[in-house]
């Protein structure tokens, strides 16, 4: 009888790694169609942007002004402050390049999984949709991840490493794929340093002193003082104003709080609970972390719960900022820049390294690996978001711009300006595609130029008349009015 039962239970996990071998398949093929499918996103449009007038001019300027210009509903090629690093420094200065280094990234953090023995977590980065939409954008979530996926290896190896000098080494070296987090979202790369810093005299306090360790081993504990912290942290630096999009905080407190809840739903529930399909493992994570008393397992939480308050309140911050910016009518922009939620896959390695360090540690815990009782309910929460998956993939993202930057192209002279008339919402965005899609703009000295609807365009244009931060109108030959415009 027990011979039948495990030659059952063998078939059984024989049949589960054939349906992820399978599944796992099936998100490397989505991943590369959607790079040659799907149009590139609207920042990474403005990142080319970047990395051409860098290799051309030797500074990284959008030379047809600045995303967010003085005057709210115009553009002004005069304004453009220098960027020093950002994505752009990654992707290379073509659409060609872009696709291939995105695929890359893509590809071969998939590999390095399912080498590190995490098939099951392989399979649900190949498959995660926001994933595949950054994929084909060129976004750079999937490289962020991966650089993660290096802060918890180090982490681990930190929390369990007993000699000291080694412990140091692993918890410095955290500094090093967290600079590279940062340079990548445009902040100077030495603000890695403090983050390696941070872990270095957190593993020497916690290997010091027993009392204070047992504290930090408390998960609950941890996320409670990690999650005050930089809420707090962040409300202090938006109400002195210490960063312009924070600054929203202060100034429009009431639309920020209705930002708040929209956040949370479409960052924490949608792109998180539902989209990483966590939402199975969640209650036995919270009791075990209610039971845990392991370093590792507290300092995961800590970081997952650090980040995840840092991008909720950015999201809902960021949403105020621009909608205000652009004058939108709220909330209803929140539909337009509902896809930040996707900052938060940043925590997809984290949380899923988490749950499977509570299982190995003994607690009452599923994870990927074993699932247990939960399986079906995994088999659920993949089985919904794959129609998403292949969404992303298949449908991917086509622009209309596209078509005008053709006929811009063919019928474009030297020297010939054009202007685009578009909502604010994106307008500028939506201009640096142009940027990116008419050939030799810098040979042939051609400037783009944008205006919303309500800017006063036509008398601007026909007058000749020269406005304080808006870019001169007088070479202008063409006129491109977005399909959503009347005139």
């Amino acid at each position: 009888m027990d011979a039948e039962e495990s030659v059952e239970l063998t078939a059984e996990e024989f049949l589960r790694n054939r349906r992820l071998k399978l599944l796992l398949i099936i998100g490397v093929c989505l991943n590369a169609f959607v790079v040659f499918n799907s149009d590139l996103g609207l920042d990474t449009h403005i990142h080319l942007t970047y990395a051409t007038n860098e290799e051309i001019h030797g500074e990284a300027i959008l030379d047809w002004g600045h995303t967010r210009p003085i005057d709210s509903t115009a553009s002004d090629p005069s304004y453009t402050p220098t960027k020093d690093n950002g994505w752009y420094n990654f992707i290379g200065d073509s659409s060609m390049d872009v696709r291939l280094f995105s695929f890359a990234v893509t590809l071969g953090f998939i590999a390095i999984l399912y080498k590190n023995d995490l098939q099951e977590l392989a399979t649900i980065v190949a498959i995660y949709p926001a994933f595949i939409f950054s994929t084909g954008r060129g976004y750079p979530e999937v490289f962020l991840a991966a650089m993660l996926f290096a802060v918890v290896i180090l982490i681990s190896r930190a929390s369990r490493e007993e000699r000291r000098l080694n412990r140091q080494l692993q918890s410095l070296a955290i500094a090093v794929p967290m600079a590279a987090v940062v340079y990548a979202k445009g902040i100077d790369m030495q603000w890695g340093l403090p983050f390696g810093l941070a872990a270095l005299l957190w593993f020497e306090i916690a290997n010091r002193n027993d009392s204070l360790k047992a504290r930090m081993s408390n998960p609950i504990q941890v996320l409670t003082g990690f999650g005050v912290s930089i809420a707090l942290g962040m409300f202090l630096i938006g109400i002195f104003e210490m960063n312009s999009t924070l600054s929203i905080i202060a100034e429009q407190p009431s639309r920020f709080a209705s930002a708040m809840l929209f956040a949370i739903l479409d960052v924490v529930v949608i792109y998180a609970l539902f989209g990483m399909v966590l939402w199975p493992f969640i209650g036995s994570a919270i009791k075990g972390l209610k039971q845990a008393n392991d370093l590792e397992t507290a300092t995961l939480t800590g970081m997952i719960v650090a980040f995840s308050v840092a991008i909720t309140i950015y999201v809902a911050a960021l949403w105020t900022y621009e909608s205000t910016l652009w004058n939108a009518d709220w909330p209803w922009m929140i539909l337009t820049m509902g896809n930040n939620g996707r900052y938060i896959s940043l925590m997809l390695i984290p949380a899923f390294m988490l749950l499977r360090r509570m299982n190995e540690i003994g607690l009452d815990v599923e994870c990927l690996e074993s699932p247990g009782e939960k399986y079906h309910h995994l088999v659920i929460g993949v089985a919904l978001i794959l129609p998403l998956s292949l969404l992303a993939s298949i449908h991917a993202q086509t622009m209309w711009t596209d078509d005008a930057a053709d006929t811009l192209n063919s019928g474009l002279e030297d020297g010939e300006d054009f202007l685009f008339v578009h909502d604010a919402t994106l307008g500028m965005h939506y201009l640096y595609t142009f940027h990116t899609a008419i050939e030799d703009v810098h040979k042939r000295n051609i400037t783009g130029h944008w205006r919303s609807p309500d800017s006063g365009w036509e008398q601007e244009l026909y007058s000749n008349e020269e406005i304080e931060n808006r870019g001169n109108l007088s070479d202008v030959g063409w006129i491109v009015i977005s399909p959503n415009i009347e005139w």
